[in-house]
């Protein structure tokens, strides 16, 4: 992680072959778009925490959350994101394996703003990735 840059989109994923595998989905959609990852929630939870409320991290666009972390759970990260004045809009879409309704409905209780299920393949990575970003980063309008 390179607290120096922009981050457009922070992606936070314990398995680190879908990060890869999200990177190059990304790469392929929009060159321009600058991610970097984090891949416990513990981690992302003091990355958070430490960083100062003008950070790249605060700053992100979009936070990609997968609901199974290692440390702390997605949902108890997205509690805390929510509850951080500087990131309290940060539009975060929950991006899981998991299709369990009760998964969804808690995702949404938590104040994610949306719910994507990783879906099987490069090809449909790709596209899912392509709509998740034309919509949150490009078309969506920020506060």
């Amino acid at each position: 992680m390179q607290s120096e840059k922009k981050v457009d989109l922070l992606y936070i994923e314990d398995n680190e072959d879908f990060i890869d595998f999200v990177g190059i989905a990304l790469k392929k959609v929009d060159h321009s778009i600058n991610y970097d990852f984090v891949t416990d929630g513990l981690k992302a939870k003091e990355l958070l925490e430490n960083s100062a409320p003008d950070s790249p991290y605060k700053k992100a666009k979009l936070i990609l959350l997968d609901y199974n972390l290692p440390g702390i759970s997605g949902m108890q990260l997205l509690d805390k994101i929510r509850s951080e004045t500087s990131m309290k809009h940060t539009p975060v879409v929950v991006f899981s394996s998991s299709d369990n309704p009760q998964d969804i409905k808690n995702a949404y209780h938590h104040g994610a703003n949306a719910y994507v299920v990783k879906p099987i393949g490069m090809s449909k990575l790709r596209e899912t990735i392509q709509t998740v970003c034309d919509f949150w980063l490009h078309k969506n309008q920020s506060c």
